[in-house]
């Protein structure tokens, strides 16, 4: 039986294509983009940027192309709104606007060999100027072959009060850099997984780290297998045979009889064939008045330049399965299946990542 999978995210399609928008980070291990406050001055407590800079860059994927793509040059940066030009971070040559030039400066990063627009935070989101107290969102409108798209990163805001923890993932790839696709310049991806105070970033050496993966619809502990899973203490390293299309992976830490998740979305590009998920939603917000519904197809990869990815959804006689995932905790929705989508769901489950599983016999 031949399977291929995907998670539903930001795409834009067309022309036999699918453009899928993704952003890479680059941060200190065991440091990341939230920005913990005092909430009576504002200052923040952690991640501190001004200290660990964090570098954010375009990873589109092309289909068609079969692999991380670099965008054409004239790309613009927003801060927290991409329909307001004002908010554009870059001029008009492309160097940073006096506006934001105290807190991003423009670099670019070179992953498996290709070099990527990039943008650095180099100082905190969140000042007592500024008032910040909600999530900030960075992003990146660029195209690729004339095709647009559009990446963003949340830079999460909180206030912090008493002991609160935050568990915490960083990433790393074969390349060295924090890549979750595996490629053939990327052989593996390890996720280094640590229990946090929010307030200071002191690890709680004391939290019990486990990994899970989701097998037909049910979270089953990840056991290591020499060559294609390896655990080690609060890590676990995927090589290419232990992810088919995108796979769902958890890491789950307890301490003083809480717990808390963080849901993994590791993704295998060596597969011929490739989902577009024919989601009546765009992007990934889904308004009161939407519905959400899905027309999947199988394509297989085209072979040569200039050829166009085939169809082979009715012909091979592919059939569709749906998996629901809960973003607050990864639980698994059985209460309503991918029709049932709706604002009121999403809002009660901290949103829901669709994975659709393709097989034939």
């Amino acid at each position: 039986m031949n399977n291929v999978s995907k998670i539903k995210t930001l795409y834009a399609y067309e022309d036999g294509d699918t453009i899928t928008p993704r952003m890479g980070v680059q941060i200190a291990t065991g440091h990341g983009l939230q920005q913990f406050y005092n909430a009576e001055t504002h200052q923040v407590t952690n991640t501190d940027f001004g200290t660990y800079h964090a570098t954010l860059f375009p990873q589109p994927y092309s289909s068609k192309a079969g692999a991380v793509v670099v965008p054409a040059a004239g790309g613009q940066w927003y801060f927290n709104n991409p329909g307001n030009s004002d908010m554009g971070i870059l001029d008009g040559n492309g160097a940073v606007k006096q506006a934001f030039a105290d807190r991003f400066e423009v670099t670019t990063v070179t992953v498996n060999g290709k070099t990527f627009p990039a943008l650095t935070i180099k100082a905190n989101l969140v000042n007592p100027t500024n008032q910040i107290s909600t999530d900030i969102y960075i992003y990146y409108s660029g195209t690729y072959g004339s095709k647009t798209f559009m990446c963003s990163q949340c830079i999460p805001v909180q206030s912090v009060v008493g002991d609160a923890y935050q568990l915490m993932v960083s990433v790393t790839g074969a390349s060295g850099l924090g890549d979750e696709v595996l490629s053939d310049d990327n052989d593996w991806v390890q996720y280094t997984a640590a229990l946090q105070m929010m307030s200071t970033g002191t690890a709680i050496n004391a939290a019990v780290i486990t990994f899970e993966r989701l097998v037909k619809g049910s979270w089953v502990a990840v056991t290591a297998n020499t060559g294609i899973i390896e655990l080690g203490a609060g890590t676990m390293k995927l090589y290419e045979a232990a992810v088919d299309g995108a796979e769902l992976f958890r890491v789950k830490a307890v301490y003083n009889g809480d717990t808390w998740y963080k849901l993994l979305e590791p993704t295998d590009e060596h597969d011929p064939y490739y989902i577009v998920d024919g989601c009546s939603i765009e992007g990934d917000s889904v308004k009161r008045s939407d519905t959400v519904t899905w027309n999947p197809k199988v394509y297989k990869r085209h072979n040569g330049p200039g050829e166009e990815d085939e169809d082979v959804t009715t012909s091979e006689g592919w059939t569709f399965t749906y998996t629901l995932i809960g973003q607050r905790t990864g639980e698994t929705i059985t209460s309503f299946n991918q029709t049932g989508i709706t604002f009121e769901r999403l809002t009660q489950h901290g949103g829901i990542a669709t994975r659709i599983q393709a097989s034939r016999s």
